[in-house]
């Protein structure tokens, strides 16, 4: 018999294809390059090449839209933990801490990391109420900061540049920084922005724009032309200029009579919009590449569609950045202020959707209620805001003697027949006859029928939930569900019920 071929175990925490062996980055002390080749051609591997494309209209109000599109929606904490009292206490005690250091601004400058490839934000610890707590994030200039790698089995470090080392910087503290970064190819610790994509349109219309300019002032305006006699003298030319200047601030022309001077025009024929031209081709690529807007060049049915297209991609945009940003800040400032304080791990996330209707939303809550599940708070919260908490149980009924002696009952004129009316009330129930024995027996096997038909609607519920679906979801993929599950079993039980109490009251089993 031969023996198994033994398997080698894998290498642990180690990289193979590591950037230190990669042979076409340059490597000096340690400091790694952005593979950005934008930057390392035109920007000296600096991202303020990027940043000064934010002077341009079109890609500042791209970026604004992007942005306020994600700090505009509500953010909500949760604990890792479901259905445990502390977490979800400590979840509201975050909640409170991150309110306190404008949280949404805070995730406004970090988004800046979608231009230039990553952003960096230092917190500020302080000591309030017992916890370690953020006094404030501030964003930091990413020019001051290189990444040094000397280990390959170590991942990239974080270092500021100081006069006294402008190379490789020193190390930060741990735990100080937050660094949020977008598309990190090859596992570039600088990330690649979408300053890339928007260089050279934001160049070229730069260069259309003072051509425009050139043009309009050339062609916009007619240029005054006086001629004078061939024996003018200074005073007659000096009359003529003045006149001249009079017509107009930009200049003017003198000659004398009899000289001629002609424009060499272009054979176009209309006006030249070329420039223009230009310049709303550039104005498409940029809204392209910041908001996912292709130029509109239809109407009617197809502009409209369009339009919601647009909206599509915009929103599904905002959910891609809030979910990145979320993940960065779930890593390093959420987890930090857990452990500093013994919290209960928590995350945070916005959930980027249209506005629902909170009455159809209340309405497949109640639906789902009904069928026999509980909404958890922290869910209740998710879905309709901060502010609820349960309600408190009933006070139990009142026994029949304090109902007898409560005054504010409404009096029976005949003392007897009030007492038969709560003797009535506190008569106890009837024994179960033959025939309610029959039926329970027949309704104890309904247990095998009904757990294939409840549990997948459990299962759906349950799955619902922990993905944070809307009852309009959850609907929609009933239909579905109940189209799948076998009603036979359970058919044939309440067909056999019905006919054994049709057979036992054939039989003369009384039902009282």
């Amino acid at each position: 018999m031969a023996k198994p071929e033994k398997r080698a175990r894998p290498e642990l925490d180690t990289e193979f294809a590591n950037r230190l062996r990669d042979p076409f980055e340059t490597h000096y002390m340690g400091v790694l390059r952005t593979n950005d080749p934008l930057l390392l051609e035109r920007g000296n591997a600096g991202v303020e090449l990027y940043r000064d494309l934010r002077r341009d209209g079109k890609v500042f109000s791209g970026l604004q839209k992007r942005q306020l599109a994600l700090v505009g929606k509500a953010w909500q904490v949760e604990p890792r933990v479901k259905d445990n009292a502390k977490a979800s206490k400590d979840a509201e005690t975050l909640t409170a801490i991150l309110k306190g250091i404008a949280f949404d601004r805070l995730c406004g400058d970090l988004l800046e990391a979608l231009l230039a490839g990553f952003s960096v934000g230092e917190i500020v610890w302080t000591v309030r109420d017992g916890m370690v707590l953020p006094a404030r994030v501030i964003k930091r200039a990413q020019r001051r900061f290189v990444y040094v790698q000397d280990d390959e089995n170590s991942p990239a470090r974080l270092q500021l540049l100081m006069r006294e080392n402008m190379l490789t910087g020193v190390p930060v503290p741990d735990r100080k920084f937050i660094v949020h970064r977008v598309n990190p190819e090859d596992d570039n610790p600088y990330g690649t922005g979408l300053g890339l994509q928007l260089f050279w349109p934001v160049f070229f219309k730069r260069k259309g724009v003072v051509a425009w300019n050139k043009l309009c002032d050339r062609f916009g305006s007619p240029t005054p032309h006086g001629k004078y006699p061939r024996n003018a003298g200074p005073k007659e030319k000096g009359t003529l200029a003045d006149a001249l200047r009079a017509m107009s601030n930009d200049g003017y022309l003198m000659t004398p009579e009899g000289m001629e001077i002609a424009l060499l025009e272009s054979k176009l024929s209309g006006n030249v919009t070329t420039q223009q031209q230009l310049c709303e081709y550039m104005d498409d690529w940029i809204s392209e590449v910041l908001t996912g807007q292709e130029p509109a060049r239809s109407g009617g049915g197809a502009l409209a569609a369009a339009s919601k297209e647009r909206k599509d991609v915009r929103q599904d945009l905002t959910q891609a950045d809030s979910d990145l940003l979320s993940e960065t800040l779930n890593e390093t400032l959420i987890a930090w202020i857990c452990e500093f304080n013994g919290l209960e791990p928590c995350h945070v996330y916005r959930q980027i959707k249209e506005e629902e209707d909170t009455k159809t939303q209340a309405e497949g809550d109640k639906l789902i209620s009904d069928m026999g599940f509980e909404m958890d708070e922290d869910t209740v919260r998710a879905k309709y805001g901060e502010g609820w908490k349960k309600k408190a149980p009933p006070p139990p009924a009142a026994p029949a003697a304090a109902l007898a002696a409560d005054p504010v009952l409404p009096v029976v004129a005949d003392p007897s027949r009030r007492a038969a009316n709560f003797a009535e009330n506190a008569t106890a129930p009837a024994q179960p006859d033959a025939l309610d024995a029959l039926i329970d027996a027949e309704q104890a096997q309904w247990r095998p029928v009904m757990d294939p038909m409840v549990d997948p609607i459990r299962q759906l519920l349950a799955d619902a939930a922990a993905q944070g679906q809307t009852a309009a979801e959850l609907l929609a993929r009933l239909p579905e569900l109940l189209a799948s599950l076998d009603p036979g079993p359970l058919a044939t039980s309440l067909a056999r019920t019905a006919f054994t109490a049709r057979l036992a009251a054939d039989a003369g089993i009384a039902n009282e």
